[in-house]
């Protein structure tokens, strides 16, 4: 696909979701839960967009309810490096030297992020919270990272959206982050 139509089909996808999904109500426990994390309206609109929120028992505990934000949180982190592969590694726009280098580390870091919610998520299931919060904390670190390394090119980055897009995947992780802090 071209980057124009990367471009085109990723916000018209959002808008897509967001239309179909806006007549859904996110349950009194995901409501209740999202209440209490930084990025509350993040937190329910996640779960209304995708498609894994509509799977969540209204009586689901709020480590069933942290899987799934995990899992739409790794989506969302796969779809910001691939956009960042596509759209700005291997897109039209000549970048200098620094701000590929940034992207690159940026791209390493987002993916290291992934890995460390699998590693949340299957801590999760042992009921290790200990390395749940440990793995988090990575995880978080690499998206910090990553924000980082954009931070000191900002001025010269062709798009400002993969940018955002690492903001509300800090924002993503930092919910999780909250969420766990509240099973133990």
């Amino acid at each position: 696909m071209s980057p124009i139509m990367n471009n085109v089909a990723l916000p018209l996808s959002l808008f897509i979701c967001l239309s179909f999904f806006s007549s859904l109500n996110a349950s009194p426990d995901i409501t209740k839960i999202c209440e209490k994390v930084k990025h509350k309206d993040l937190c329910i609109s996640s779960f209304k967009e995708s498609y894994l929120g509509r799977y969540v028992p209204d009586n689901a505990d709020v480590e069933a309810l942290a899987s799934v934000i995990i899992k739409i949180t790794v989506n969302s982190a796969s779809d910001v490096s691939r956009n960042l592969k596509t759209t700005v590694l291997e897109g039209p726009v000549p970048l200098t030297p620094e701000v590929r280098a940034k992207y690159g580390i940026c791209d390493s870091e987002v993916v290291s992020a992934m890995k460390e919610l699998d590693k949340v998520r299957t801590a999760m299931e042992f009921g290790n919270h200990k390395k749940e919060k440990l793995n988090m904390e990575a995880a978080l670190t690499n998206i910090e990272n990553c924000e980082k390394e954009l931070k000191q090119v900002e001025a010269q980055l062709p798009d400002k959206k993969q940018f955002d897009e690492v903001v509300v995947l800090k924002e993503l992780l930092e919910n999780i982050d909250d969420i766990i802090k509240m099973v133990g």
